[in-house]
């Protein structure tokens, strides 16, 4: 069943049926034939009434499909959902919609409660009729959005009372609201000992698919590096110079623990993260992100692996967004040593904590491989510089 049914003011109908039946019955018996007629129509009407009430809305249905809609805080989206009618015709019906304060209407009429908010609005469809209704919203803050409830509430035609739809299955629409990003000005720092896909001229790797010249041979070049028209054309042997390549991978720790509790600064150490995180997008650079926040699988905490690419960008934007003050965390050293003994750690690491006092050893031990950078500050604003190692100094 797809919607669940409550009736209102059917009592009152029934009553008024059984008085009207009274009074065609006592009008036939006295030979008023003109009153009986005149019960006689009220009673067809209300027995009408009754069947569209017990009726509409059996075959009304909702293009329930999954989807997502994204945007940043401040942006447009709208909820949209289609209804098709194959039964009873519905007049002046009130769609009334509940969903998570993350987004919200672009009036301000609608009324919120606690962190759902509430909105209504008509929806008129005829017979065998396809009717969109669509609600503009807004970003308000980061998180994930839901349509919690659907009701659909429609009135009795020529009196008092009317009928309640609750729509039964799960809502599959969401509206996702990303964190703030910031600019960024960095530093970058490829590793010239680990191939990679970032260009740097004094790498020791090159880039086998990425060929821009030839040379004159040289004792030791590989025979199949040769650039064979090349040498017919030169009348001397030409070796291929291929693009010199070197890695510039990123890992991104965050640590939301304090003590026993959320960072009270979460929002502003995300939308850190996440500035990062669209950096690193723009600029193609390959990144990984662990988070110490329960998760359940090999991985004990949230992580995700090594990529780079839109796809990439969204499912980490995504992780951030629904990040709250009601996880399940894992203590930061615990999540520390499992990087240090489960993963290959990238060229640059680049920590969000509150403490480093913990990191001491760790940092120790990274920077003999890696570059490691510990941002204790919390404070953005504007253009962000990435500060390059900070505590190996130390």
């Amino acid at each position: 069943m797809i919607w669940q049914r409550e009736y209102y003011g059917a009592m009152k109908t029934n009553w008024f049926l059984t008085i009207i039946a009274l009074c065609f019955t006592m009008s036939f018996i006295v030979a008023q034939y003109v009153a009986a007629g005149v019960f006689g129509f009220f009673g067809v009407v209300t027995v009408m009434q009754i069947l569209y009430l017990k009726n509409v809305g059996k075959k009304l249905t909702l293009v329930n499909d999954k989807k997502r809609s994204r945007m940043f805080k401040g942006g447009k989206s709208e909820w949209e959902l289609t209804f098709e009618n194959t039964g009873f015709p519905i007049w002046n019906g009130q769609l009334r919609l509940h969903f998570h304060d993350a987004v919200k209407p672009l009036n301000n009429k609608d009324m919120s409660h606690t962190k759902l908010i509430e909105i209504v609005v008509p929806l008129t469809i005829g017979y065998k009729e396809i009717v969109t209704v669509k609600v503009p919203i807004e970003g308000q803050k980061r998180g994930l959005s839901r349509l919690k409830n659907l009701e659909l509430t429609i009135p009795h035609l020529f009196g008092e009372g009317s009928v309640l739809l609750l729509h039964q299955p799960l809502l599959r629409m969401e509206q996702m609201v990303y964190p703030n990003i910031y600019t960024l000005k960095d530093n970058r720092k490829p590793s010239p000992l680990k191939p990679g896909d970032y260009e740097y001229k004094h790498s020791l790797f090159q880039d086998l698919f990425s060929p821009i010249g030839t040379r004159d041979y040289q004792a030791g070049d590989q025979f199949h590096h040769i650039h064979w028209k090349a040498s017919a054309r030169m009348q001397q042997l030409q070796t291929k110079v291929f693009t010199q390549v070197a890695n510039e991978s990123v890992l991104l720790v965050l640590n939301v623990v304090n003590h026993y509790s959320i960072i009270s600064d979460l929002e502003e150490r995300i939308e850190e993260v996440a500035s990062f995180v669209d950096y690193f997008y723009r600029e193609g650079i390959p990144f990984s992100l662990t988070v110490n926040v329960r998760s359940f699988g090999a991985v004990p905490y949230l992580h995700l692996p090594v990529g780079d690419g839109q796809k990439h960008r969204q499912q980490a934007m995504e992780l951030l967004s629904v990040l709250s003050n009601n996880e399940l965390t894992v203590p930061f050293n615990r999540m520390l040593t499992h990087l240090d003994t489960h993963e290959n750690l990238p060229m640059t690491v680049i920590i969000f904590t509150h403490d480093s006092q913990e990191l001491d050893k760790y940092i120790k031990k990274w920077s003999k491989q890696t570059q490691v950078d510990v941002r204790l500050s919390n404070s953005l604003g504007g253009d962000v510089k990435w500060q390059q190692p900070s505590l190996l100094s130390r």
